[in-house]
């Protein structure tokens, strides 16, 4: 059994679209629309730098039936580049390119092994002491436990279990192919490439129960890096496991506490300070979602002028001199610091804004006040009656609870 390299990734997500952007942001959309394949194009790079073996790809390489054949020539050319450097390529499907999604298909260079969705097949690499198994998706809507089919591992091998799977749950995704960690860890397999949860995460080890995460977030609640694992096995045993970043474009939360703050350049410093050190941290271009928590006579007056705070915020990430753009802009207002108002009662005015039917019964009344109103309101600009008459619910509890803080606090 030989010492080699492998590289796991998994949920690519070839050419899917970033979700909550538009040119309104500033953000460059063709570069951001192509970040999935420049991560893929990274995920080739690394392989060929780490002299790989070979490159296991734990489920939706795709995002489901391709908008244009350009998608399937991109990754025929990328998988190209890695044969072409004698590092071959093992392929499960998930549920985002199950079969039955997948209504186009493009013939892979040779060297690329698709695993397909009748049975968990199994792969034998002889030069190198390594068995692989796997299965693919049929259909997207997979709830049986795929797992249990996977025959024992090869004796006297290194083996490799592919695997799209929920596990056993516990977190925001679907839950296809679910199988308990036992199971896994008890099979005799080596090592577990899993697929389908965008975070990385070593279930275990010896045997490696392993997720690497998405290659590339795709929106606001993926944010930090997003790589893959490069895993090195020597005397047929992972001596050495990481993840290395590969997205292009990183997803990141910028969150300032400026609830005790009372000077505006005070806040607007110290956001500059918080927005580099997150482009520090990222190390490549940023979007990110910016969170102000506000309080005192100065949160109130940013509050109440959310065009001009969310320009503000905009303005800093200019500032840092490009490669930072601003998804959206969230102002909190601390309603303790602000009034001093007992705990309890801050808590039930800022849940009324999440309270479906709170927002329900105000946008109703306030509908029929509307309706009744003198003609000299007709033109009036003020937040709450815009958002009243937008139909914002939501946006008309925010901007009535801050009138009512107002009334029965007592400003520090």
């Amino acid at each position: 059994m030989g010492d080699f390299t492998f590289l796991h990734a998994a949920d690519i997500h070839l050419d899917s679209p970033m979700i909550g952007l538009s040119r309104s942001d500033g953000v460059p959309i063709g570069r951001v629309r192509d970040a999935t394949r420049a991560a893929l194009s990274n995920l080739v790079d690394l392989a060929i730098e780490e002299q790989a073996a070979f490159v296991v790809i734990a489920g939706d390489l795709y995002d489901g039936t391709w908008r244009e054949m350009r998608t399937g020539l991109f990754a025929v050319e990328q998988f190209a580049r890695l044969t072409a450097a004698g590092i071959q390529v093992f392929i499960i499907h998930g549920n985002h390119d199950a079969e039955n999604r997948i209504t186009r298909h493009l013939e892979m260079p040779k060297g690329v092994v698709v695993f397909d969705a009748k049975s968990c097949r199994t792969h034998t690499l002889p030069e190198l002491g390594v068995a692989l198994h796997g299965q693919s998706f049929a259909t997207a809507a997979t709830y049986d436990n795929l797992a249990a089919g996977y025959g024992p591992p090869a004796p006297g091998m290194f083996n490799i279990a592919l695997l799209h799977t929920a596990l056993e749950g516990g977190h925001a995704h679907a839950p296809y192919a679910p199988c308990k960690l036992a199971e896994l860890t008890g099979s005799g397999h080596d090592y577990w490439a899993l697929g389908h949860v965008h975070q990385h995460d070593v279930l275990h080890r010896y045997p490696h129960v392993v997720y690497p995460g998405n290659l590339q977030g795709r929106h606001a609640r993926e944010t930090g890096p997003k790589g893959a694992v490069v895993v090195r096995v020597e005397q047929g045993r992972v001596a050495h496991l990481e993840h290395r970043a590969l997205d292009e474009v990183r997803w990141s939360a910028v969150e300032l506490d400026a609830s005790r703050m009372s000077d505006r350049r005070e806040v607007f410093e110290a956001l500059d300070e918080a927005m580099n050190a997150a482009r520090r941290e990222a190390g490549r271009p940023m979007i990110a979602r910016v969170t102000l928590t506000l309080g005192g006579d100065l949160g109130t007056g940013l509050a109440a002028q959310p065009q001009w705070l969310d320009a503000e915020v905009r303005a800093a990430a200019l500032r840092l001199g490009g490669e930072v753009w601003i998804e959206k802009v969230i102002g909190r207002v601390d309603t303790v610091a602000r009034y001093k108002l007992p705990e309890v009662l801050a808590e039930l005015l800022e849940d009324a804004a999440s309270d479906p039917d709170c927002v329900e019964a105000v946008s109703m009344e306030l509908a029929d006040l509307l309706a009744k109103a003198p003609v000299d309101l007709a033109d009036d600009s003020t937040p709450l009656l815009t958002a009243a008459r937008a139909g914002d619910g939501k946006a008309v509890v925010e901007h009535a609870l801050r009138l009512l803080a107002a009334k029965l606090g007592t400003p520090p």
